[in-house]
């Protein structure tokens, strides 16, 4: 059963933007994981589609209150991202993410009540 829907799209030059100006949103929005994997890939498209993901989440969560620094966006052996937040060890959010050179978009869909 679906319980909630989250949908989110982000400009990655105005993305950029934020990171280059303001260093500390990095560490305020990320784990450590996701800005090590950052680092090693040096792609702000990676960086902007977890934090298109994040918002994604918080949106199909609607009544549940979480900061973006307790949610992880990683990707499975295959490459498929999945989802991380603190205190659960599986919770049943699925996302889907995609990007153009402008612009990245992120789906997430709560299959049940956390």
């Amino acid at each position: 059963m679906i319980n909630g829907i989250g949908c989110d799209i982000l400009s990655i030059s105005r993305f950029k933007n934020i990171i280059e100006t303001t260093p500390a949103f990095l560490k305020r929005c990320f784990s450590e994981r996701e800005i090590d994997e950052y680092r090693k890939r040096n792609d702000i498209t990676y960086l902007a589609s977890r934090f298109a993901a994040k918002e994604a989440v918080v949106k199909s969560l609607s009544k549940y209150n979480h900061d973006l620094n307790s949610i992880e966006i990683l990707n499975d052996i295959d490459g498929k991202p999945y989802v991380i937040m603190q205190n659960q060890s599986k919770p049943n959010i699925l996302i889907s993410i995609s990007y153009e050179s402008e612009y990245v978009m992120a789906y997430a869909v709560l299959s049940s009540i956390l």
